[in-house]
């Protein structure tokens, strides 16, 4: 693993590595090379699938059949900066229930990037990015995601018996539509999916997220993503070589969105504050997290949830190195990976400020959107070994429902985000000891923030 010396190389590397909406007119970067990734979903179908972890979150099938986003036009509509009348989005004098959806209408792209890996070798990777939207995107039209439609084309043949199996995904953004511009800048949230998962496993959290007044980047990382296993099979080298692979994948496509943020034309020209970054991930995408709180400088603020934490110390970037607030999330229930081993000794070794989310019966897949996916079919079908009983923790009549467990992610997630990049002391109510008291039926709580 390399030291941080590296992630300056690594930076560097963007100056190689191009960045380009998937359908959009956005502007190329300064090198000019915009790549064209593969469209990310298909028009919305409002009658197909069911809406993933929207809690008290609007309903997707409220939109109009408007067939398209590239009209609408980038009308400026509020008059109160950070307001939608009396809504506004946390700040100094403002903290609205981050379990619910915020003030704004959620916009989405697709943009590729590519990059080198740990051996040097080319690489590409998927990123989605959602971000507050005009006000004319409030009613839809919404995506639906077509998992098959948006697969590689390099693994589509091996998904291509599958795609009845996998039911689309409703979500509440617009593709394409313009940004909000006279809300922003809006602080950056990174985010990392687990092994073998994909970059809107956690839509429950990552648009609404965005509705609360963030550029929210999901990466997709190539060679461990559900395409992947598909495809080829669950594989621990290529697990193992993602973990040298992700570093580098986070580094280099934070700073290529942060590069759109500066680039005249381009639909997120001036819609980000590039001073305020956070993260967070699933699983791998948890150690992530941990190791990008250490390793990258720009991230201040993590949310790691359910993470793998023991190969931090091994690869040189232990736990006690974490100078950042951070809120750590866990099922110890989960099964994938056992707390007693993952979490539970790591959370004493940060600093504070930070605290620890338990829900005692929650699972590994709690804490995204698969349990709704209805996987198990595939896993079946596709004959995934070990990961067909994975797909089960979380998922099952013993765990929290993830209509109970989904809204307190969000509430002690946001929350926490929008304490440190939002500068709203107030928001510090919804993730405090006291507002764990009232979740205490479901949830324990550690709070260090003295």
């Amino acid at each position: 693993m390399r030291t941080l010396s590296c992630w300056l190389a690594a930076v560097a590397l963007c100056m190689s590595c191009s960045g380009g909406t998937d359908g959009g007119d956005s502007a190329a970067p300064p090198d000019g090379d915009t790549v064209a990734g593969d469209a990310a979903a298909a028009d919305v179908d409002a009658g197909a699938g069911d809406s993933m972890g929207t809690g008290d979150l609007p309903d997707p099938d409220a939109a109009g059949d408007s067939a398209g986003t590239e009209d609408l036009p980038p009308r400026e509509v509020d008059e109160t900066p950070g307001c939608v009348g009396d809504f506004c989005a946390a700040g100094p004098d403002s903290a609205p229930d981050p379990s619910t959806w915020g003030p704004f209408p959620v916009g989405v792209t697709t943009m590729s990037v590519d990059l080198f890996d740990h051996q040097g070798e080319p690489r590409t990777v998927r990123v989605e990015i959602w971000y507050p939207a005009v006000e004319e995107a409030r009613n839809g039209p919404f995506e639906t995601i077509d998992i098959y439609e948006d697969c590689p084309e390099k693994e589509k043949p091996f998904f291509e018996k599958f795609q009845e199996i996998v039911p689309p995904i409703k979500t509440q953004a617009v593709r394409e539509a313009p940004v909000r511009k006279s809300d922003g800048p809006y602080p950056v949230v990174l985010f990392s999916h687990g092994a073998y998962g994909v970059r809107y496993q956690s839509v429950f959290f990552t648009i609404p997220l965005a509705s609360h007044g963030y550029v929210v980047a999901s990466i997709d990382h190539t060679g461990n993503t559900l395409y992947d296993i598909i495809a080829y099979g669950y594989d621990m080298d290529t697990v193992l070589l993602s973990s040298l692979d992700r570093p580098y994948d986070a580094v280099v496509s934070l700073t290529a969105v942060m590069v759109r943020n500066e680039t005249p034309g381009d639909l997120l020209y001036q819609s980000m504050n590039t001073d305020q970054v956070g993260m967070s991930g699933h699983s791998f995408g948890g150690f992530l997290t941990l190791l990008m709180a250490s390793l990258d400088p720009r991230i201040e603020v993590g949310v790691p949830m359910a993470p793998a934490t023991g190969w931090l110390g091994v690869i040189g970037y232990p736990l006690e190195k974490v100078a950042i607030p951070i809120m750590m999330m866990c099922g110890l229930a989960d099964k994938t990976l056992t707390p007693e081993q993952e979490m539970l000794p790591a959370y004493p070794k940060l600093h504070p400020p930070k605290a620890f989310l338990k829900f005692p019966t929650a699972g590994h897949y709690t804490f995204s959107d698969i349990c709704q996916l209805d996987l198990l079919k595939l896993a079946k079908e596709a004959n995934f070994g070990d990961a067909e009983d994975a797909l089960k923790d979380g998922c099952g009549e013993d765990n929290i429902p993830v209509e109970i467990a989904h809204p307190i992610i969000r509430q002690f997630g946001i929350g926490i985000f929008n304490y440190y990049l939002r500068d709203s002391p107030g928001s510090l109510k919804y993730f405090d000891k006291d507002a764990a008291a009232l979740f205490a039926e479901h949830m324990e709580y550690e709070f260090d923030f003295e």
